[in-house]
């Protein structure tokens, strides 16, 4: 078994509580306008520095009602736990104060 095939495998698990109350958007997922109904909570993890992490459920074609049900099952101050592949993982860092080229690494 290849090291990448462990990664693809490997589950991220992270709780907190629910900052507002969820909603739910519609994703775009080919050129021809077809979109998948996707349950997005904003989630203050119970990490030690409480980051908040944005989070999407999709659901698949023609179910918005179930996603709209997901979406009232949950509510602003609920405690929850979610798993996710640690591949679909993405980090945003919104504040970054310095970035310093490595010149050993720059390409020519």
């Amino acid at each position: 078994m290849s090291t990448a095939s462990l990664f693809t495998d490997e589950q991220w698990v992270c709780s907190g509580y629910i900052l507002q109350k969820p909603e739910v958007r519609n994703r775009p997922i080919d050129s021809e306008g077809h979109v998948v109904p996707v349950l997005c909570i904003e989630l203050e993890s119970d990490s030690p520095t409480r980051l908040p992490i944005h989070i999407e459920q999709p659901f698949p074609v023609d179910h918005h009602a179930q996603c709209e049900a997901a979406a009232r099952r949950y509510r602003k101050g609920q405690h929850i736990t979610i798993q996710a592949p640690a591949l679909g993982l993405r980090l945003v860092v919104n504040n970054v104060e310095h970035i310093h080229a490595d010149p050993k690494e720059n390409p020519q």
